[in-house]
């Protein structure tokens, strides 16, 4: 994961877990094969599964759903 991407967790982490996940779904879509992994890893360890679907395999975090 780049710089860049850890600033932007680490920015959602102050606003709160929903800010967080979020995040964490919309760098999931952008990112590289490493990197979803390492994010996958990241919402399995906070325990989060159940807050994601998995749409044409991209992560899409409940909130984002319409």
């Amino acid at each position: 994961m780049n710089k860049q991407n850890q600033k932007h967790i680490e920015r959602a982490r102050a606003q709160g877990r929903g800010a967080l996940m979020r995040t964490l779904a919309i760098i999931h879509r952008c990112s590289t094969a490493r990197t979803q992994r390492e994010i996958e890893d990241m919402i399995h360890a906070a325990q989060a599964g159940a807050e994601f679907s998995w749409i044409n395999g991209a992560i899409l975090h409940d909130s984002e759903r319409a």
